[in-house]
């Protein structure tokens, strides 16, 4: 994910792995997220236990977009 803005704020790691987990759905297969900075970006690591690798990346996607709809905090970020 990417800042809109350049002068926007970065919410705190633990609140965004927190979001994922509480907007994620039992068919997402939300194992693990790992919430990581860098640059004007944050990087989400997420583990999905879905046994095809094209299933995975769309609930991977699903699951991002959703988090981004619902949490206020986050509405400066985009996802790339």
């Amino acid at each position: 994910m990417t800042a809109k803005d350049a002068q926007a704020t970065e919410p705190q790691l633990q609140q965004i792995a927190d979001a994922f987990w509480a907007h994620s759905r039992a068919d997402d297969l939300l194992e693990h997220v790992y919430v990581s900075t860098g640059g004007n970006g944050l990087g989400i690591a997420m583990y999905l236990s879905h046994a095809d690798g094209r299933a995975a990346r769309t609930a991977a996607v699903t699951v991002c977009n959703r988090v981004l709809e619902h949490c206020p905090a986050l509405s400066p970020w985009t996802l790339d």
